[in-house]
């Protein structure tokens, strides 16, 4: 669950002044704890800060974003934050889209209590999630031609994102192979193991049955793998006169047919709305049409995704498990456990949609 608490302010305060005062050389450090976004996000912990210090080139002042891994209860299985920094400055350094400018990895845990990386705070709206944007927010407020172009440049974001060379850009090193041997074996062995290690003691026979048919009738010939951005959906850009200024969470990040994050995106587009009980948004292209102009920009066939959808919906109902946990741990009444959410309701109904596994 997105939190700040593992953070005080009057602990972390003089830590994180300290730090930066180590890391830039600089004095007169001051910093100012903002507080920690609660629209967006599930896993990892995220604060902003405003700060101040004069080094060799004068007086210096930003505003800030620390990024560290969650504390407590943990949605997946280990968070690789030295990684997330790698993988956002290589596709940053392709131009191909935007990210939030990135300023230090700090693998030292002994600084805060847990390694964390910092950025420069991109100013924005970003679709919420809590309510969703189908739900209230400026998105919903917002004129029809406004919500058309959030939407399709979203997925031009996604087809630039799958048009990068990952091998040239250095991403090779999310290949994964303790998992498999390609980029989809690589993401169905670690969502196995993800599912058998955050199952708890619920045996979860439903998503195991779901895993096992997914290996089965995996797509064969397997297409070729492209950067997965991995949490592919237009509430983790930010946008700027309804346009992209920031690409954000690239923790789920991977190898694999981008097929796979065309679906994710396309999934949480019913969640938000078909699963909720609640319209499209009416500026909104529907699925065929935003897959119709997804396949225009990206100048690719994805041909039938309904594989793919069973795929995310299968890796969403995994997560939303650990995020009931969770709320469970935390005393939060959420309406849903992990055993019956609406994640999970999800998958069941596309699974009958498309006569499968009865």
């Amino acid at each position: 669950m997105p939190s700040s608490s593992g953070f005080s302010a009057d602990t972390v305060r003089p830590r994180l002044t300290d730090w930066l005062a180590a890391r830039t050389g600089g004095d007169r450090v001051q910093v100012e704890l903002l507080q920690a976004p609660t629209e967006t996000g599930h896993s990892s912990e995220t604060v902003l800060f405003d700060a101040t210090w004069t080094d060799e080139a004068g007086e210096q002042s930003a505003s800030l974003v620390l990024r560290t891994a969650p504390s407590g209860h943990t949605v997946f299985p280990s968070y690789d934050l030295g990684l997330q920094f790698t993988v956002m400055e290589r596709v940053a350094a392709t131009g191909a889209v935007p990210v939030p400018p990135l300023r230090w990895n700090e693998p030292d845990e002994s600084w805060i209590g847990t390694p964390f990386l910092v950025m420069d705070r991109v100013d924005g709206l970003v679709p919420p999630d809590r309510l969703p944007y189908t739900m209230q927010g400026w998105l919903l407020e917002a004129a029809p031609e406004v919500q058309r172009q959030v939407q399709t440049t979203g997925l031009e974001t996604l087809a630039a994102v799958h048009a990068i060379d990952w091998r040239t850009a250095g991403l090779d090193l999310l290949d994964a192979p303790q998992y498999g041997a390609t980029g989809l074996d690589q993401q169905l062995g670690f969502y196995e193991h993800f599912l058998e290690w955050g199952r708890g003691e619920h045996p979860q026979p439903r998503l195991h049955q779901v895993a096992e048919w997914l290996r089965a009738n995996r797509p064969d010939p397997e297409p070729d793998p492209v950067l997965n951005w991995g949490d592919s959906r237009i509430g983790n850009i930010i946008f700027r006169d309804a346009t992209p200024v920031a690409v954000l969470d690239w923790e789920m990040a991977t190898l694999g047919p981008p097929q796979v994050d065309l679906a994710w995106s396309l999934l949480l587009e019913r969640f938000f709305t078909v699963e909720l009980g609640v319209p499209q948004l009416p500026g909104f292209l529907d699925h065929d049409a935003a897959v119709a102009h997804y396949e225009s920009v990206s100048h690719r066939t994805v041909g039938d995704l309904t594989w793919y959808t069973i795929w995310a919906a299968h890796r969403y109902a995994v997560v939303m498990m650990r995020i009931c946990q969770a709320a469970a741990l935390d005393g939060i009444d959420m309406g849903q456990t992990e055993d019956d959410n609406l994640a999970l309701s999800m998958l069941n109904h596309l699974l009958a949609e498309h006569d499968l596994l009865g």
